[in-house]
C-alpha cells in the first residue's frame, strides 16, 4: 500500500515522500475503501509545518505521520458487524470523512465516516465534498449564535477569502439564508474571478486603497455585528475596525495566510474572537450531521461547481501537487490522484 509520510515537521515540499506500508486489520465495525482521491487542504499543509495555526502539533509515531482528513473511493471489504441498514458493500462508491491518515491507496475507517456517492457526483467531487460543507456550515452556526437575538433580522456578514472553497459555500449559503455578505478577497484579480463565478453580493479586494471604507458603505448604515474569517493575521484587525462596538464577534476557521489568529490585533474595543473547528461539527446530533450531508450532496449538483477542481496528481509528484496549491489566484482544490500509477505500483 502507498502512502504520503514525512517523519518530522517543516515544509511539506522537503519532508513528503511517497512510501510503501502494510495494510492496516479491518475492525467488526469498520469498512476498507479503495481510495481514489484525497484533496489537499491548507490545514493539512499547516499540520505537516507543525504551524500554531494547526492547534496543537501533530504526534509523529515511528513509522511516520499520513496527512489527509477525508477522501472519496470503493469499498473494498466491510465489517463483520456493520449495520446492514447502512448498506454499505464491496463495490460501493463512498466519500469518507474524518479519515486522519487519507493520503494512502487505502483508508480503514469507522462505518459511520462514509457515505454513498450518487452516481451524479464523481469521486474527484466527493473527495472534497465534505471537510468543506461541515466547516461552512459550523462557522454559520457560530456566526448565527454571536448576532444579538434583537438584531437577526437584516443581518450583514462580512466574509474573508471569499473566493476559497469555503469561501464560496459561505457566501451562497448565507444569501440563501437572506443575509447580506460584503465579500473579501485578496487582489482585484480575485475580485473579477469571484463576480464571472458567484455573481452578487458586493466584492472588495483588502489590497486596494480605501477597501474599508467601501466595505463599510456596502453595510448601508446597518451594524455589522459578524465576520467568518479563514485569514487571520494582520488583516484581522482590518476586519474588526468594521465591526460594531459591543457586540462584533470575529468567526475564525483557518489562517490562509500563515499567521495564528490573535485578539492582541484587535483594536482597544469590546469585540470577540471565536475559533470554529470540525470536533464540533462532529458533536452535532446524528441527524444533524445527516441532514448537512444532502446538503452537501445538493449543493455539488449546482449549475456553478462550489467544489471545482484545480488540478489532480498521483503521488509520484508531490511537488508539482503542492506548488499548484500555492500558486496566487488558484481556482478549486488540488487532488492527490491514486488511481493513475495504481496498476504500476501494485
Amino acid at each position: 500500500m502507498r502512502r504520503i509520510v514525512h517523519h518530522e515537521l517543516g515544509q511539506p515540499s522537503k519532508l513528503l515522500r511517497v512510501e510503501e506500508g502494510s495494510s492496516e486489520p479491518l475492525g467488526p465495525n469498520q469498512v476498507r475503501v479503495r481510495v481514489s482521491f484525497a484533496p489537499i487542504h491548507p490545514g493539512d499543509l499547516l499540520g505537516v509545518m507543525g504551524s500554531p495555526a494547526f492547534g496543537t502539533p501533530p504526534s509523529i509515531g515511528p513509522g511516520g505521520r499520513v496527512p489527509g482528513f477525508e477522501g472519496a473511493g470503493v469499498v473494498s471489504e466491510v465489517g463483520a458487524r456493520v449495520d446492514t441498514s447502512l448498506g454499505l458493500r464491496q463495490g460501493l462508491r463512498v466519500a469518507f470523512f474524518p479519515a486522519p491518515g487519507s493520503w494512502r491507496d487505502e483508508v480503514v475507517v469507522p462505518s459511520g465516516s462514509v457515505t454513498p456517492l450518487p452516481d451524479t457526483i464523481p469521486d474527484e467531487i466527493g473527495a472534497q465534498l465534505l471537510i468543506n460543507t461541515a466547516t461552512a456550515l459550523t462557522a454559520i452556526r457560530t456566526a448565527h449564535e454571536s448576532v444579538p437575538p434583537d438584531s437577526r433580522a437584516g443581518v450583514v456578514v462580512l466574509l474573508t477569502a471569499a473566493g476559497s472553497a469555503v469561501g464560496r459555500l459561505l457566501g451562497k449559503l448565507l444569501t440563501d439564508r437572506g443575509v447580506k455578505v460584503i465579500r473579501l478577497v485578496r487582489s482585484e484579480v480575485g475580485v473579477e474571478k469571484l463576480a464571472e463565478l458567484l455573481p452578487g453580493s458586493p466584492i472588495f479586494a483588502t489590497d486596494a486603497a480605501g477597501w474599508k471604507e467601501r466595505a463599510r458603505a456596502a453595510a448601508e448604515g446597518a451594524k455589522i455585528h459578524v465576520a467568518i474569517d479563514s485569514v487571520g493575521g494582520a488583516l484581522l484587525g482590518d476586519v474588526a475596525d468594521l465591526l460594531a462596538e459591543g457586540t462584533g464577534t470575529v468567526v475564525n476557521f483557518g489562517s490562509l495566510g500563515g499567521e495564528a489568529s490573535d485578539i492582541r490585533l484587535f483594536a482597544p474595543r469590546a469585540l470577540t474572537l471565536k475559533g470554529v473547528f470540525l470536533g464540533q461539527w462532529m458533536q452535532q446530533p446524528a441527524d444533524v450531521r445527516q441532514a448537512d450531508i444532502v446538503l452537501a450532496q445538493r449543493l455539488a449538483l449546482e449549475p456553478k461547481s462550489l467544489f471545482e477542481v484545480a488540478a489532480s496528481y498521483p503521488p509520484s509528484r508531490i511537488g508539482d501537487a503542492f506548488a499548484h496549491v500555492a500558486r496566487p489566484g488558484r481556482n478549486g482544490v488540488v487532488l492527490f490522484d491514486f488511481t493513475s500509477e495504481r496498476g504500476a505500483a501494485s
